[in-house]
């Protein structure tokens, strides 16, 4: 079976779960963010493993379920959109003064990822901290100057999406993807 998979990617609190949303909506394949998902499974065991305390720890947590996202989307077919990718990880092992590992760098090259993807800039207005984004505002910024490397590193070209109502921000997508929106 054959998917084209699109990244959707940025700092925390940019809209990207929103967006996964609408284009779930529209009936298109999605896999939801994966850090978000983790940080409630890890705070609910006794010594879970949380970003905050153990980042490399955390990021291999992520890296692991990253890919097994990534193999689940190999059985489908049409388009496949990830809230995130593997090299969001490096983004933020880099922010934080870490190195990426190697065996993470030769994995991402056997995924068949679309070059183009999806980056949401950093939007304050819409920003909120919750208990699995304790970020601040800064922080996120900075992450997102991270991730924006990340990608570029890996050779990716970002797409920005601009700061646009939800529909406009699918419509936009959609443009780039080349496929009309369904309704």
């Amino acid at each position: 079976m054959s998917s084209q998979k699109f990244i959707i990617t940025g700092g925390p609190g940019s809209g990207k779960s929103t967006l996964l949303e609408a284009l779930k909506g529209q009936g298109f394949c999605c896999f939801e963010e994966v850090s978000r998902e983790l940080i409630k499974e890890q705070t609910a065991l006794k010594s879970g493993v949380l970003p905050w305390e153990n980042l490399p720890a955390f990021a291999e947590l992520v890296f692991d379920r990253m890919f097994e996202q990534y193999e689940a989307s190999t059985e489908k077919e049409g388009i496949c959109f990830f809230d995130r990718g593997i090299p969001d990880i490096f983004g933020y092992l880099e922010n934080s003064g870490y190195t990426i590992p190697e065996s993470y760098l030769t994995k991402l090259q056997k995924c068949a990822f679309n070059q183009t993807v999806f980056i949401l800039p950093p939007w304050q207005e819409i920003y909120t901290q919750d208990s699995e984004r304790p970020q601040t505002y800064e922080d996120s910024v900075s992450l997102y100057n991270a991730i924006k490397s990340a990608y570029t590193k890996q050779g990716f070209t970002l797409q920005e999406v601009p700061k646009l109502k939800i529909d406009e921000r699918l419509r936009y997508v959609m443009s780039v993807v080349g496929e009309d929106v369904l309704s």
